[in-house]
């Protein structure tokens, strides 16, 4: 399996506790020195939907992670050519959500932003972050892993990605079910993909300052998860400054 770069931005879940934000930019990287992305690398931005986004965005630590996210997206789309850059929306092919178990917590998870189908409005890419036509792909997601029962895969092996950047953008929410928190946050989506991805082979990099843990302990969950966690698999993490600084010698090719 050749190495993937990619930039996972993920989700940002509704009836959250504005109040419980875990987000820092001092979170230390654990590359040294100058970094590439090679020339075959891939972006893949997570469930960054108006439901979701619009949750934090006039809270200070949810309008810096926006911005966060924003200027490393806009840096992306400044590339000739620009990387392949994937983005995912949570959406069911009906209110009654037949894709998901009424058993399985994402289905409770995601029932607390409603039942969301591709035409809602809630379901659409939040207005900040817009995908680049004509090279930019949107993908439908339904569980947890951004690649579970889509193309995601597929599309990064037929076209050759070779370089990995895990960028992760991550916003979780406070469940009231009586195990507590839970759900789409740094701590379930945003582990479970790199993780995954981390399994199938891919050298994974993380943009420490585009990920966002809410609820209970969120600070110190968070803290843990990019100081302890991902560092041990060894996922990489690095600043959205260096991910930025790694464009200048990254060179992406299209097949």
């Amino acid at each position: 399996m050749k190495l993937l770069s990619w930039a996972l931005l993920a989700l940002a879940p509704a009836l959250i506790d504005a109040t419980e934000l875990g987000y820092s930019t001092t979170t230390p990287s654990t590359v040294n020195g100058s970094l590439s992305f090679g020339s075959h690398y891939a972006v893949l931005n997570l469930d960054l939907i108006t439901a979701l986004v619009g949750s934090i965005n006039t809270t200070t630590k949810g309008q810096a992670f926006i911005k966060s996210t924003g200027k490393w997206i806009n840096a992306v789309h400044r590339q000739n050519p620009p990387p392949i850059s994937i983005f995912s929306r949570i959406y069911f092919s009906t209110s009654l959500m037949p894709e998901v178990s009424l058993s399985a917590p994402f289905y409770q998870d995601v029932a607390e932003v409603g039942n969301l189908t591709e035409s809602d409005e809630l379901s659409q890419l939040y207005p900040a972050f817009k995908p680049l036509p004509n090279y930019d792909v949107v993908l439908q997601k339904t569980r947890y892993y951004a690649g579970t029962d889509n193309t995601l895969v597929q599309i990064l092996r037929n076209q050759k990605i070779d370089t990995v950047v895990l960028v992760y953008h991550v916003i979780p929410f406070k469940m009231s079910h009586s195990w507590g928190m839970s759900g789409l946050r740094t701590s379930g989506v945003m582990l479970t993909t790199a993780l995954a991805l981390f399994d199938l082979d891919f050298n994974v990099y993380v943009i420490a300052n585009n990920t966002i843990e809410t609820g209970d302990d969120a600070t110190s969950i968070n803290n843990v998860i990019l100081q302890s966690i991902l560092p041990k698999m060894p996922l990489n993490v690095i600043t959205v400054e260096q991910a930025i600084d790694a464009l200048s010698r990254s060179n992406a090719t299209y097949y």
